[in-house]
């Protein structure tokens, strides 16, 4: 009895497994083929289109994909004519050697799809060769950000109780879950082997248990090839697979203590068991599939959050700064050259803090304190008198800890975001730094006008500290002030 329970249970697992296997490829499917839409788009052009005003209408279909989000670049040739470009970026105009080169090396291929890098990151080039009704030869491309589509898709597939990666035929991985991923070798960083890339006629996918390279933990893999036109891609869909055998486990042990009843009451037991097996049946199904979709979002949410979250901060404060900052060093410039000098400098160096994030989102506390500085310096060259900041240590060896990456300018920018500084009432901001915890207050001048506050920074901040277990972040206003308390994070946390 014990063991045709747990075989039911383990089949009806992979029964369940394999229906979540198939929406996920077909998913991804649907998902990348939407990106290959643009070629059908130009053969259309291509039919309503006349020499005069072919490059025109390719112009208007060019500069309408730009607003793609996940494109990065695209352009076009007609004939052997100068290659045009969908944007006028400096970026792209910087590019133009590398596609040319690239155009003349396939200029006699109908269509190349590869993965290669773009700087420092990774994209999908997409190049194909088409001939007009008047007889001209188009060649298209465009580029399409491997990074922006693991964003997407983690935000579009939330619900899903697995994960899944896409590689090529060589083993290029194009998209994973866990961006350290994309663009290396998955044959190597995993238990993928080649011959799981090879199907029978009776199945086409194939299926076992392996060692994730992401969860670190068993899962039954799934891989199969990947439906999409003139790609040799495959996808990989993988199930977490200790819950599934924690739950068999319980109800063998269950199933154990039932049978020695029956052997004293054998016509009551058995009555109830019939009962209480049907119901527990149904139950174990549904905690089963809950079970393993909680342990996967679990996973996938303390590595995307506060990434995503980081992302949305730094796209908020850079154009906003950027633009305060050149207007100040543009009134400096013309009268007082030599803080013009310091300000430019620490304007540059505070970028390269701010597009050099730390990988686990935690900086020491002393490189967070010099960064904090450098912002300080900006805002009192504009605001002068109308600002005071202090830095007090208590502990020197609190310099040794670790902070969220850019805390400091996430409560000081808010400080001076949402409170009135006058020269009559200026703005106050304090910093202590302690042997556990850094306490930042500001006077409390609130503005009689604010802006809405989307709390990007502090929901970011409450992110990373759930995640290294620290429930004593805390804000408050009390005595006329703002205050902050930012816990420090030890080496061993």
């Amino acid at each position: 009895m014990s063991n045709l329970i747990t075989d039911r249970t383990e089949k009806e697992n992979e029964i369940l497994a394999e229906h979540d296997f198939i929406k996920r490829q077909e998913f991804l499917s649907q998902e990348f083929s939407k990106l290959l839409e643009q070629e059908n788009r130009i053969k259309q052009v291509l039919k309503i289109s006349n020499p005069e005003n072919l490059s025109s209408n390719l112009k208007v279909l060019s500069s309408a994909q730009t607003t793609n989000s996940l494109v990065v670049n695209n352009w076009f040739q007609i004939n052997d004519e100068k290659i045009q470009f969908g944007t006028d970026s400096t970026a792209i105009r910087a590019e133009f050697n590398n596609t040319e080169n690239f155009v003349f090396q396939h200029k006699n291929e109908d269509y190349v799809s590869t993965i290669m890098p773009f700087g420092k990151e990774w994209i999908w080039r997409v190049y194909f060769k088409l001939i007009s009704k008047n007889h001209a030869t188009v060649r298209c491309g465009y580029d399409i950000s491997l990074k922006k589509i693991r964003d997407y898709l983690s935000i579009a597939d939330k619900t899903s109780n697995n994960y899944a990666f896409i590689f090529d035929k060589n083993g290029r991985c194009i998209y994973h879950p866990d961006s350290t991923f994309i663009g290396k070798n998955i044959f190597q960083i995993s238990s993928i082997r080649s011959l799981d890339t090879v199907y029978s006629k009776k199945q086409n996918y194939v299926k076992r248990v392996a060692m994730s390279e992401y969860l670190k933990l068993d899962v039954i893999r799934f891989t199969k090839k990947l439906d999409l036109k003139n790609l040799h891609w495959f996808v990989c869909v993988n199930f977490p697979k200790n819950i599934i055998n924690e739950n068999v486990a319980y109800i063998k042990k269950y199933s154990t203590w039932i049978y020695s009843i029956t052997t004293i009451m054998l016509l009551l037991i058995f009555y109830l068991f019939s009962y209480a097996n049907r119901r527990a049946y149904k139950e174990k199904g549904i905690a089963i599939k809950e079970k393993n979709r909680l342990l996967v979002e679990n996973e996938k949410v303390v590595k995307e959050k506060a990434l995503i979250q980081l992302q949305q901060l730094k796209e908020q404060i850079n154009p906003h700064f950027l633009f305060n900052s050149l207007n100040s060093l543009y009134m400096l410039v013309g009268s007082d050259v030599k803080t013009a000098q310091k300000f430019t400098l620490n304007l540059s160096r505070i970028y390269r803090y701010l597009i050099d994030p730390p990988q686990n989102n935690i900086v020491p506390l002393k490189d967070e304190l010099l960064f904090i500085e450098k912002y300080i310096f900006l805002q009192q060259t504009r605001f002068k008198e109308e600002f005071f900041f202090s830095i007090k240590i208590e502990d020197e060896e609190a310099l040794g800890k670790l902070i969220p990456y850019l805390a400091f300018q996430i409560v000081v920018e808010n400080a001076i975001k949402h409170n009135m500084a006058t020269r009559e009432n200026p703005l106050t901001i304090k910093i202590l730094i302690q042997k556990n915890q850094v306490i930042i207050s500001n006077t409390l001048q609130k503005k009689n006008h604010s802006e809405t506050s989307t709390n990007f920074g502090l929901k970011y901040l409450s992110s990373i500290y759930t995640f290294y277990s620290r429930t004593n972040f805390e804000t408050s206003e009390k005595d006329g002030n703002f205050v902050c308390i930012l816990p420090l994070i030890s080496i061993h946390s």
